[in-house]
This record gives C-alpha cells, sequence and structure tokens, in this order.
C-alpha cells in the first residue's frame, strides 16, 4: 500500500483536521490535541503507571513522559508514588482536569456532528463498522 492510497490519505487527512480543530478548540486550557487523551484515558481509568498509559494511547513511554510532565506542570495531573514498586508511580487527575472533561467530550462530540452532519445514521454505522474492522486488524499487525 502506498502512502497515496486513498484510506490513507484520507484518514491521514481527517486526523490532521482533527488534530487542528481540537488544537484551537482548547489552546484556552493550555491543552492539546496531544494532550486530551491523556486526560480521557485517565478518567476512565486513574491510577495507572506511564507504561499503560502509553499502552493504551498508542505512544511511545518517552512522548508520555514529556507530554505527563507538561500535565503535571499544568495542575491537570498528579503522580503518586505506586506502593509496591518505588520505581513507578500512579497518575491521577486533579480537580481542575475532572472539571474540563465535560468541555472536552463536548468539543469531541460537536467536532464529529460538524464533519458528519450530513450523512445518515445508518451509513454512519456501517462506516463505525468498517473503521473498527481496520483498527482491529492494525492492531494485530
Amino acid at each position: 500500500m502506498s502512502v497515496n492510497n486513498p484510506l490513507t490519505r484520507r484518514v491521514g487527512h481527517i486526523t490532521k483536521c482533527s488534530q487542528q480543530h481540537m488544537d484551537v478548540v482548547l489552546k484556552p486550557l493550555e491543552l492539546s490535541s496531544g494532550s486530551y487523551p491523556f486526560l480521557l484515558t485517565l478518567y476512565d481509568e486513574e491510577g495507572i503507571n506511564l507504561e499503560k498509559l502509553s499502552r493504551k494511547i498508542h505512544v511511545d513511554k518517552a512522548l508520555s513522559t514529556r507530554t505527563v510532565q507538561k500535565l503535571i506542570s499544568l495542575d491537570y495531573i498528579k503522580k503518586l508514588p505506586h506502593d509496591n514498586d518505588q520505581r513507578s508511580c500512579k497518575l491521577y487527575l486533579t480537580d481542575k482536569a475532572r472539571e474540563v472533561i465535560p468541555f472536552i467530550r463536548q468539543a469531541l462530540d460537536d467536532w464529529i456532528e460538524q464533519i458528519t452532519v450530513d450523512i445518515p445514521p445508518e451509513k454512519l454505522e456501517e462506516l463505525y463498522s468498517m473503521l473498527n474492522t481496520i483498527m482491529i486488524r492494525a492492531e494485530e499487525k
């Protein structure tokens, strides 16, 4: 499959547009398209360590370390020592982060609504199903 493959090109373009949109929307919160997934993931599973967080978001540990440090400095995440492992820390959201989660989720919902407004619900379900199949296969490789 080449870089000019329609699927690769379109998914990449949608991703870039989505990132640009979220960067603008989240700028007042000092967040970005690269940082909000960390908050949403921790909201769903607080107390995980950096390695597990990296795996869940599908990014390398170095990027996770930088992003988590930034989110700690902005008071969105707090790091607490792990009870059983001195080398590991558990990550938790702060109250400040919990307050912005609904805003982030609404911004994502609004964006999806904007870009799918003219697509009938049954077509969207079909699209999501096909994308899910592709995603699962990609994760297996």
